[in-house]
């Protein structure tokens, strides 16, 4: 059982976790949206989870905003915190183009789970792509056990064909990284640039300034209006 909260509202999670202990599941929690708080937040609300019972915490870059050093820092944190007492993780998004340097950034200081899709399948830019993370990680001398020509074949045969609307880096989903907003804001940012005449970018940007969360959405509106209002002359 996966169980994410905001990261910083890990005590909205405790209940959750406990019941899925006492059902006999194995517990992970993820703190979502974690480049918006820091390293320190960040191994506070995973204790919150370790202690309610969750056998692993993950930082899930829900937006995609994470560099390699703050991705260390958050890592180094938690299992400073924990450390022995559970895993800690990383769930990796592809908007910065980093996913993969971020994945093997947090192996390298010690995370012992890894969320990876083939051909990177995921929503926006796409999740940390599972065939290249093999190839790197066998590259710098750190064995998988996985075939990799075989998880390249799959990618190839099976899930890139299906794929309507393959991931990938272009000027919408690499703003969304930089301005630090969920990926479900994609699609209404565009809808709503569309409606206003305005640049799904610069709606972006500014809800990213904003500090704006999943379940927001609604917010793009009001700020496509008002850089809308900004761009019309003044009449006189």
């Amino acid at each position: 059982m996966r169980i994410a909260t905001h990261c910083t509202e890990a005590d909205i999670a405790t209940q959750h976790i406990g019941l899925s202990r006492d059902l006999g599941m194995d517990v992970h929690g993820d703190l979502m949206m974690p480049h918006m708080t820091s390293p320190e937040t960040i191994a506070e609300q995973a204790r919150i989870m370790v202690d309610a019972g969750a056998t692993g915490v993950h930082i899930m870059d829900s937006a995609g905003a994470l560099t390699m050093d703050e991705v260390k820092a958050r890592l180094a944190a938690m299992l400073r915190e924990f450390g022995g007492e559970a895993e800690a993780g990383i769930h990796a998004h592809q908007n910065l183009s980093l996913a993969v340097a971020n994945t093997v950034v947090a192996i390298q200081e010690g995370a012992t789970l890894a969320d990876a899709c083939l051909a990177g399948a995921g929503a926006g830019a796409g999740n940390c792509q599972m065939e290249a993370l093999v190839a790197v990680l066998e590259r710098i001398g750190i064995p998988t056990g996985i075939d990799l020509w075989k998880l390249e074949d799959v990618a190839d045969a099976i899930v890139r064909p299906i794929m309507r609307a393959p991931p990938t880096v272009d000027r919408t989903t690499l703003t969304q990284g930089f301005a630090g907003v969920p990926g479900s804001f994609l699609h209404h940012a565009a809808r709503a640039a569309e409606r206003f005449g305005v640049d799904a970018r610069d709606v972006l940007v500014e809800v990213g300034r904003r500090k704006s969360v999943a379940g927001q959405e609604d917010l793009l509106i009001e700020v496509a209006a008002g850089l809308a209002a900004k761009q019309r002359p003044a009449a006189g």
